[in-house]
């Protein structure tokens, strides 16, 4: 399984338009081959802070949803609207049973 974590913290006022544009993508990237979870939430204590976690199949389900042009434009977007650049990391993982 590959994990995706990131944040992007949304410049002050663009925090709605963030929101919408992460829901949108959001939504639609769970519709995609492989996607086990897609979520984004708001940092509690900085409410600015979107968070994203993301669980995949396998690399190639990955790569694939990279290439959607959905996915490439929702980047720039986030891209545009954020204070800094966004951070992203990928993890492979394995399931444990703890039974």
């Amino acid at each position: 399984m590959i994990i995706v974590t990131g944040y992007a913290i949304a410049r002050e006022g663009a925090e709605e338009e963030m929101q919408r544009l992460a829901i949108e993508h959001v939504l639609r990237s769970r519709t995609e081959p492989g996607c086990i979870s897609h979520e984004v939430s708001r940092d509690v204590q900085q409410p600015r802070r979107f968070v994203f976690v993301e669980r995949w199949n396998d690399m190639a389900a990955l790569q694939q949803h990279f290439r959607v042009e959905a996915s490439r434009q929702f980047a720039k977007s986030l891209n545009q609207l954020s204070d800094e650049k966004p951070e992203l990391a990928i993890y492979q993982a394995d399931v444990l049973n703890l039974t």
